[in-house]
């Protein structure tokens, strides 16, 4: 069960999603994720890496997708996420021959989640952005091997978490990073002060790593750059 304070940011971050800038799309799915991987779903999610994935399609089609364009009123409770988490497993059942797992599907659709982690409405928006997905792929391996220790450690167990999202304190008190780790998650790019927006990201070590995939670091490539964050995490949860 997510902490009152996590609960809350999660209905804020949600329910400003049209606008919220790219370390918040990162905190929202470190929030997300490990919400939905408590939720109640057939048995063939008993599998982790099954689940994880069926998140990530979920959070990339109707959370990140649809943020502009969704008819849905404001997040009022952070528990009707497992809802919609549900409802879209349903809506993907439905679409798949009779008699196939939906893991049989998603490797149709071209998704293995061992072999290549970028699933195809992933690979289609970077590829209309002029962003080939295997290539980010290569890029995001790279970059997390030059991260260190106490950097690591906050993308997978906070922005990337796929159980509860832990606050950067308390993994730097479990690392013994001492006093300056906040300093360290603000140079890293997965804090923000508060107001700051796009501005001066490109400082940052996720900043520097998003431009040098070709992305823009402005609101109007918000879709782009939290798929790439999306894709970053892939990468630190299959390396670590």
């Amino acid at each position: 069960m997510p902490e009152p304070d996590q609960n809350a940011r999660i209905v804020d971050l949600w329910n400003r999603r049209a606008t919220i800038t790219v370390p918040e799309w990162g905190e929202l799915y470190g929030l997300i994720m490990p919400l939905l991987m408590r939720t109640r779903l057939p048995e063939e999610f008993q599998n982790q890496a099954q689940r994880a994935a069926l998140i990530a399609d979920f959070f990339q089609d109707k959370v990140l997708l649809n943020a502009e364009t969704s008819a849905a009123g404001p997040l009022t409770n952070v528990y009707a996420v497992h809802r919609f988490l549900q409802n879209y497993e349903v809506d993907m059942r439905r679409k798949q021959p009779p008699h196939e797992s939906i893991d049989v599907l998603r490797q149709k659709r071209g998704f293995d989640i061992a072999a290549d982690p970028v699933n195809p409405t992933q690979a289609t928006l970077l590829r209309e952005a002029g962003i080939d997905a295997a290539e980010v792929m290569h890029s995001a391996e790279a970059f997390v091997m030059t991260l260190g220790p106490a950097e690591l450690g906050y993308l997978r167990h906070a922005s990337c978490a796929e159980d509860k999202a832990e606050p950067i304190s308390r993994i730097a008190g479990r690392m013994g990073i001492g006093a300056t780790h906040h300093l360290i998650a603000k140079r890293l790019g997965i804090t923000r002060s508060k107001g700051e927006t796009y501005r001066g990201y490109e400082k940052t070590k996720i900043g520097a790593w998003l431009l040098s995939t070709g992305a823009q670091l402005h609101p109007d490539w918000r879709e782009e750059l939290a798929t790439l964050l999306l894709l970053l995490c892939r990468q630190v949860r299959l390396r670590f």
